[in-house]
């Protein structure tokens, strides 16, 4: 047993030395790649920043590739889980609620309507040969001419009604005033 606790004193000292050397070793990592990290972000920020990384990714996104990427990506079930949660979690109700509650399509309707934009569309179409086309093209179509028909013939049976009714109220007016010319008449 002595020889175990001589063998152990003795190795305490190496076992230390052991021990900081790792932590030193950690804290050396640590630190390089805290370096490296940083070392790297720069490369990335000095290669944005450069007036060939526009064109570069420019030169990507028109490849043949990148659309390829994108359509995969359309075609993939990724679209169909986007709009399962867009309706699961009610987004565009949730959208509109918003909108509705905080009066912004109220805003945008009236500023539409009060707005000079709005003026200068109608003034458009309203002075487009094509609407006036379209507007006589209507007029003269069939259906507006039976119903135009059918409520003019309805107008002149209420305007003949009501000259009848007048005609008889105006011959009896007539009638009772010559019996009473004729039974006052002098002798």
């Amino acid at each position: 047993m002595d020889v175990e606790r001589v063998l152990g004193a003795a190795m305490r000292p190496a076992a230390g030395a052991v021990s900081a050397g790792l932590r030193l070793e950690r804290a050396g990592r640590a630190a390089a790649a805290h370096r490296v990290s940083e070392a790297a972000l720069s490369a990335l920020d000095a290669t944005l920043a450069s007036p060939f990384a526009e064109e570069a990714v420019d030169k990507a996104l028109a490849s043949g590739l990148a659309r390829r990427a994108v359509g995969r990506v359309f075609e993939g079930p990724l679209i169909d889980v986007i709009a399962e949660d867009i309706v699961r979690y009610a987004v565009v109700e949730r959208i509109v609620d918003r909108l509705l509650a905080e009066g912004i399509v109220e805003h945008t309707v009236s500023r539409i309507l009060d707005g000079p934009e709005f003026e200068r569309v109608i003034g458009a179409v309203l002075e487009s040969e094509e609407v006036w086309l379209l507007v006589e093209e209507i007029a003269e179509s069939p259906a507006v001419t039976d119903a135009v028909t059918q409520q003019t013939a309805g107008f002149a049976d209420q305007v003949a009604g009501g000259m009848r009714a007048r005609s008889r109220n105006a011959d009896a007016w007539l009638e009772r005033s010559a019996r009473r010319a004729l039974r006052k008449s002098p002798r």
